[in-house]
């Protein structure tokens, strides 16, 4: 039993064990128009599994999926309509875009679908980004329409062009906006990359596709259609600095290429910058993953490190680069005819899948097992035969949940609350109990969302079950 529930909370919060690596769904009960990818390099990749939302654009062939790495899904669910996307939260949920609805859906640990997210203020939500940060709000890219006589700006220009303009909003759990940021205040019509026609009757202004915070908390964004990455005060909204395009305040250090309709820019822990580089403008085109070093204060971008396949993949539009936790580098490609990669620190490919022809995936990700797992920190005892501890009820909850235990025989009990990252929380009971069913409640309302275990213990055996919190 113990076993099971282990097995299920290292599924649920996306830590996968070594241990169930090949465990994979029969091919024979596989719907006919899942995409399966081929794995064409396989030597030693980092542990975890590749999520990805499949195909981007379909004819109602849509599915989120969970691949091993021999390329077998362990998880599918077809969804109604094209969705992109599919990836896990720090707080232990999954989110992924649905275009018919406009919004991001989140799913707990059983896949199910407990929450959505959209923007406000008139916009619509962008397919793009989504971050669900620690306190409870969720960070989002919206989208909208406005009109501008072109005809005074650039020669040729239309008196009224429709512009698609994008704004990042920061919306807490009351779905208030407490942060909003336009983009089309901040950047200059002309401030484009050579990409977008400004002549066109229609085109996209900034085209932003990845969010993420700097060591400061403050936050960093892409702007594809600049070819520029954009450092943001997370208070006032004024821009700090500019790296890429035509309004570039850095030096670029070991790199004569530079950025070019760049997507998905992070922030690695020693303050280094990685993206995945399209590259539609480099003579000849290539794509590649590129990790800048950043002196915020000389303004450099040092390149440290890059990957550039061998022969050169050209992708014209998506793409990401993830840095794992063992130092690898884990490469969607977007649209190209390789879907992913991973490479090791030295360049070396680890791991390689495609897709079937016409298959593609806007960002595919790789998520590695916590090397600080809740399951080495908080369970890893002997199998309880003297007490039974059942679900929490009800699960997921909003603030206040019941615990249920029974116990064969009078003994001192420790029930604790623990979060992910395996850190104990708060006690419920440190006492001793009678034989018989208890219950206790836990209040969770002074503590952010997430995917939390509660671990009872006595007599040198215990019993953990996973439980999640949703405000």
């Amino acid at each position: 039993m113990k076993r099971l529930l282990l097995h299920i909370f290292i599924f649920a919060t996306g830590i996968l064990s070594a241990q169930t690596r090949t465990g994979s769904i029969a091919l024979d009960s596989l719907p006919s128009d899942l995409p399966l990818p081929s794995i064409t390099t396989l030597k030693s990749p980092a542990e975890g599994y590749i999520f990805a939302a499949v195909p981007y654009w379909g004819t109602g062939r849509a599915y989120l999926v969970v691949y091993n790495n021999q390329g077998r899904p362990v998880f599918f669910r077809k969804t109604p309509s094209t969705c992109t996307d599919f990836k896990l939260h720090e707080n232990g949920l999954f989110t992924y875009f649905d275009y018919a609805a406009k919004k991001f859906f989140a799913l707990d640990s059983t896949f199910a679908v407990v929450d959505s997210f959209w923007v406000q203020n008139g916009f619509s939500t962008d397919e793009h980004e989504i971050k669900l940060l620690r306190n409870g709000n969720v960070l989002l890219i919206g989208n909208g329409y406005r009109f501008y006589d072109m005809s005074q700006i650039v020669a040729g220009g239309d008196r009224n062009a429709s512009v698609v303009v994008n704004v990042v909003q920061e919306i807490d759990r009351t779905r208030r906006v407490v942060f909003e940021w336009k983009a089309f205040e901040k950047y200059k019509l002309t401030d484009v990359g050579p990409g977008v026609n400004l002549r066109d009757l229609a085109f996209v202004h900034t085209h932003l596709n990845s969010i993420d915070f700097d060591l400061d908390s403050n936050l960093i964004v892409s702007s594809r259609n600049l070819d520029e990455i954009t450092k943001i005060d997370r208070k006032s909204g004024e821009i700090i600095w500019r790296l890429g395009g035509k309004n570039n305040q850095f030096t670029f250090l070991n790199d004569t290429v530079g950025l070019s309709a760049q997507h998905s820019a992070t922030i690695l822990p020693n303050g280094h910058l990685l993206l995945f580089d399209n590259g539609n403008s480099h003579t000849p085109h290539f794509s590649r993953a590129v990790e800048y070093r950043l002196d915020q204060t000389a303004k450099t971008a040092t390149l440290v490190w890059s990957y550039r396949n061998t022969p050169d993949v050209a992708s014209i539009f998506w793409g990401n680069a993830q840095r794992l936790k063992n130092g690898n580098t884990f490469i969607s490609w977007g649209k190209s005819n390789i879907a992913a990669t991973e490479v090791d620190a030295k360049g070396e490919k680890v791991f390689e899948m495609t897709f079937p022809a016409d298959v593609f995936s806007y960002r595919i990700f790789r998520f590695p097992p916590n090397l600080m797992t809740i399951v080495a920190k908080v369970d890893g005892s002997n199998v309880a035969t003297e007490f039974s501890l059942e679900q929490n009820y009800p699960n997921p909850f909003n603030a206040r949940s019941v615990i249920r235990y029974r116990l064969s025989r009078m003994g001192f009990v420790e029930l604790d609350v623990f979060d992910v990252l395996g850190r104990k929380v708060t006690s419920l009971v440190q006492d001793v109990r009678d034989a018989g069913v208890h219950t206790v409640a836990w209040d969770g309302s002074a503590f952010s969302s997430g995917i939390y275990v509660y671990r009872l213990r006595m007599n040198g055996s215990s019993a953990t079950r996973p439980m999640i919190l949703l405000k």
